[in-house]
């Protein structure tokens, strides 16, 4: 995940899982999150953005609430449960705008349930 984020800019949280209509993290562990925590501690000069997505259930406003809530969700984990420095993660969120696959099958929602690490310029 470090490599694509540092190659292409942007990396998904694959092993992040978000139900239809749900922002919260089931308190599972996260190798995601370690591995990016971990990266963070190494340079505190370096800032990334989570964002948050949605499959395309229900209206535009309340995805992109949701989606926000997500990548909130995600950033206080790094923070609370890794040890991230706050000052180093924003989130935000995008709703369904941006699917990675089709939103006409379960298994395309899913996949489009996801948050999102974005680079920052240091």
């Amino acid at each position: 995940m470090i490599a694509q984020l540092i190659e292409t800019g942007h990396a998904v949280l694959a092993d992040l899982a978000f139900e239809t209509g749900a922002s919260a993290l089931s308190g599972n562990r996260y190798d995601s999150l370690a591995i990016l925590a971990a990266w963070l501690a190494g340079d505190r000069a370096r800032r990334v953005a989570l964002v948050g997505h949605t499959d395309a259930e229900g209206a535009l406003d309340r995805n992109i609430a949701l989606s926000e809530a997500r990548a909130a969700a995600v950033r206080q984990s790094l923070i609370n449960d890794h040890g991230a420095a706050a000052d180093q993660i924003s989130a935000a969120g995008v709703g369904y705008l941006s699917p990675r696959a089709t939103n006409t099958t379960p298994d395309g929602r899913e996949a489009n349930r996801r948050v999102e690490v974005v680079l920052l310029a240091q």
